[in-house]
């Protein structure tokens, strides 16, 4: 199979989806994460390089390949743009078999777009493809209305879970309460009791096709 993670910033792709990416690499799929968007924040502006580099350093972590959008559109204009951004997420979503993306309800502006952009890009009479939502803490569950209900929930082994938190270890930059390495170990833990099991992380289903 084809999957490929769409994700507004750096990091995204650890928080939302890290450890079943790992679990498609370990059974044999060919795993991509496209970055869509350049950070516009001062933060973000300042130690972009660094950013990127941590990006890279994920990715090698969980298995997957690193992809740049073309060009990488500026968030703070995203707003306006989601047809531009649909065109720059289209030929990666030609590509994939299964997409995993933001959730459509997060507080996170970006994350909407991008989530629209997907949405848009895999209308079911254009080209079918599965799409799932993950979650990203302090944003995916600081919205109102907190709506986010999976019903997709993927089992991950200790080793999977381990590479998640080393994934989002390389980030030398993010950490922030609700997202350090312990939140998502917690996380894990939880979205595993909900379902049995040590560690798990969970998706709302958007488009499947049987």
């Amino acid at each position: 199979m084809r999957a490929v993670a769409v994700i507004a910033h750096p990091d995204d792709e650890v928080l939302g989806c890290g450890g079943t990416l790992a679990k498609l690499v370990d059974e044999g799929n060919d795993v991509r994460v496209l970055l869509s968007l350049r950070r516009s924040d001062p933060r973000g502006v300042e130690h972009w390089e660094r950013i990127l580099q941590d990006f890279a350093a994920a990715c090698d972590v969980l298995g997957v390949e690193p992809v740049y959008a073309a060009p990488l559109l500026e968030e703070r204009s995203v707003d306006a743009e989601v047809r531009e951004l649909h065109d720059v997420v289209l030929p990666h979503v030609e590509w994939a078999e299964a997409v995993f993306v933001h959730w459509s309800g997060d507080v996170h502006q970006v994350h909407r777009a991008v989530s629209r952009a997907v949405e848009i890009a895999t209308r079911p009479f254009r080209r079918r493809r599965n799409v799932y939502a993950f979650e990203v803490p302090t944003s995916t569950d600081q919205a109102f209305g907190r709506g986010f209900a999976p019903q997709m929930f993927v089992e991950l082994s200790a080793d999977q879970a381990t590479r998640k938190l080393e994934a989002m270890a390389t980030y030398s930059t993010e950490a922030a309460p609700g997202r350090t390495v312990d939140d998502l170990e917690r996380r894990m833990h939880l979205r595993g009791a909900e379902i049995g099991v040590q560690y798990a992380e969970a998706f709302v289903v958007q488009r499947q096709f049987l």
